[in-house]
Order: C-alpha cells, then sequence, then structure tokens
C-alpha cells in the first residue's frame, strides 16, 4: 500500500511538473487554432513567457509578457499578468478568465501616439489628423463568451490634443468617463485644459450608434481658422455657449450629424 501511494505521489509530482515547465510554443500548437489570434517568437512556458508579437484582428502588440497567478485556481478561475508595447506606448492588464470562456480585465492601463491608436481600430479613418496622446485606465472590462461587452468602467485622456488639415491646429487636453448600462455605453466629456470647450455625454449602442449632447465654445486662445470652420459648421457664434445634439455610426465617422439646440 505505501509502494502504491509513494508511486502516486511520484507520478503526480512529475506530471506537475511537466504542466509547469510546458513550454509556450508546445501549448500553442495545440490549443492555438480555438484561438482569433497569431503569435510570433515564442519563448518560456505557459506560465512565465513571452510572445515577440501578438496579432489580434490585425492589430498588434510586440513583446508581450504574461506571469501566471496560481491563487486565482482556488476562485475557479486562470489569471494572468499582460504587458506588451502599444506602439510606442505599452498596455498593461490583469486578465481573468472561467470556466464558461468569459473574459475579465482589470486594472487596464495603456498609452499611445493618438493618430497610431486612431488608425489602429477606427472603423473608418477621421476625416482631419489627430494629434497629441491618448492614456486610460479601465478598473474592469468584462467580456462574454462572444467578445461582446458587458462591464466597462474607465477613463481615457487626450492630451496635448489638436487636429490637422494641412496645418496643425492644437486643441488640449480632454477626457472621457465610460461606463456600461444595461448593454449600451454611456461616456462622459470633459475639457481639462484647452482652447475649445467640450463638455457633454453620449451612448454607445451595441450596434455601433451613437447619440449625445456636448457643448462647444471657443476659448481664449484659439486658432482663428478654427473659430470659422466652427462658423463653417453651422455654428453662428462659436464663442457663445453651444449646446448641441448629435448622432452616427462609429462605423462611419464622416456621417455623424449635429443639431444646434
Amino acid at each position: 500500500m505505501r509502494v502504491a501511494v509513494l508511486i502516486g505521489l511520484g507520478v503526480v509530482v512529475y506530471l506537475g511538473s511537466l504542466i509547469v515547465t510546458l513550454p509556450a510554443s508546445h501549448a500553442w500548437h495545440w490549443v492555438g487554432d480555438r484561438i482569433p489570434a497569431e503569435v510570433q517568437g515564442l519563448r518560456g512556458s505557459v506560465w512565465d513567457g513571452e510572445a515577440a508579437g501578438l496579432f489580434v484582428e490585425g492589430q498588434q502588440l510586440h513583446a508581450v509578457r504574461w506571469n501566471f497567478e496560481p491563487r486565482a485556481l482556488l476562485g475557479g478561475e486562470l489569471r494572468y499578468r499582460l504587458r506588451g508595447r502599444l506602439g510606442d506606448g505599452e498596455l498593461r492588464a490583469v486578465a481573468n478568465a472561467d470556466h464558461r470562456g468569459r473574459l475579465r480585465l482589470e486594472n487596464v492601463r495603456f498609452d499611445a501616439d493618438a493618430a497610431d491608436l486612431i488608425r489602429r481600430f477606427a472603423a473608418e479613418p477621421p476625416p482631419v489628423g489627430i494629434e497629441g496622446r491618448i492614456d486610460g485606465h479601465f478598473s474592469e472590462v468584462a467580456l462574454d463568451a462572444d467578445g461582446m461587452p458587458e462591464r466597462i468602467d474607465g477613463i481615457i485622456n487626450w492630451m496635448g490634443g489638436g487636429i490637422s488639415v494641412g496645418e496643425r491646429y492644437p486643441l488640449g487636453d480632454y477626457a472621457v468617463r465610460l461606463r456600461s448600462r444595461a448593454g449600451d455605453i454611456h461616456g462622459e466629456v470633459a475639457t481639462v485644459d484647452a482652447t475649445l470647450r467640450v463638455d457633454g455625454d453620449f451612448r454607445l449602442a451595441a450596434n455601433g450608434t451613437v447619440t449625445g449632447e456636448v457643448i462647444y465654445q471657443a476659448l481664449d486662445g484659439i486658432h482663428p481658422d478654427l473659430v470659422q470652420g466652427l462658423q463653417f459648421l453651422g455654428i453662428p457664434e462659436p464663442r457663445a455657449e453651444n449646446r448641441i445634439r448629435f448622432e452616427g455610426s462609429i462605423y462611419d465617422p464622416a456621417g455623424f450629424q449635429g443639431y444646434l439646440q
């Protein structure tokens, strides 16, 4: 009986050591065809490793690093700390997955060049060039088994923002607070320090439709060309407090329409 127990313990230890040291490349060979992503340059193990590149729906992260947190297994979850390069910036997050295929990201932090970020994720290119940097912090991003968002709570900052149409026009700093509610994403836009005031709120539906209301107001230091541009867009007195309702789709940025209240 004692011999059988010792042999059993030996087998368990042996199998455990195989799992702990399982090369990441071998694990990806087994499950990669079931994951909508491509990887390059895998090194390390499934518990502690890195990939030179990770491609998800055409977007690439460089130098992706992961570290497994075994304590999460007690709660029935797999938890990894992730870190990677996003263009000239960085992305960090804690990823949790349960047996139902749901993914929850916690403490998500990122920063990147604004133009590069828009180029990567916008369904259509914006009608003007985008300047500055974008950073964000999300306490939670929860996705269901189909990859659709269930819960979102975070803030995105546009720092040193500006637009370019041949010439560069500085705007300033803005913040957007995002929260999910009943399947939609609700946002609050706030001017931090800028020459063009943009304050308001909006709602993003699951089908990509956006509706909302904002206040536009030209402030001290704004470029005269921007004042003329606002007048051309139908705002007769840009330096007044103008309330505008808007609607459109994230899949057609040029199709947004605004209505002066």
